[in-house]
């Protein structure tokens, strides 16, 4: 049984550890500014390296659909920044209700460059199964 800790909060996200291994951000949804979504992504990136976690699961839930600027963002400089900072290496996205916030989440897949293990899923419980797969 994996105990959660929670590290951060705000009106657009929550980001818990979980001991099974794994850092897991649960979106609202609200929107909010490029800036304010960068900003949660660095509390992450903190997460990451204060809790010594590589993996993560994205819960998008009703998450609004991530703007262009943010996608671009995340994959040429966030990635690569986590996987050289924190050793980031899988990432379990549990995906949106919604079609347009699905494919903005999918777009980033496919725009890495990097050595990112990721996968897509409908449930929390198949996402965290896959993050604790060796």
């Amino acid at each position: 049984m994996s105990t959660v800790t929670q590290y951060f909060h705000n009106a657009a996200a929550v980001i818990t550890y979980h001991t099974a291994g794994y850092l897991r951000v649960t979106w609202h949804p609200t929107a909010v500014s490029v800036t304010e979504l960068q900003a949660i992504y660095e509390h992450i990136l903190y997460a990451m390296l204060h809790y010594g976690s590589t993996q993560l699961m994205s819960v998008h839930g009703q998450r609004p659909p991530m703007p262009p600027p943010l996608q671009e963002w995340l994959t040429t400089q966030w990635v690569p920044r986590a996987i050289a900072e924190a050793g980031y290496d899988k990432c379990a996205v549990v995906e949106a209700e919604t079609p347009l916030s699905r494919l903005a989440a999918r777009s980033i897949g496919s725009g890495l460059s990097q050595m990112l293990r990721y996968n897509y899923f409908s449930t929390m419980q198949d996402a965290a199964d896959w993050l604790q797969k060796k």
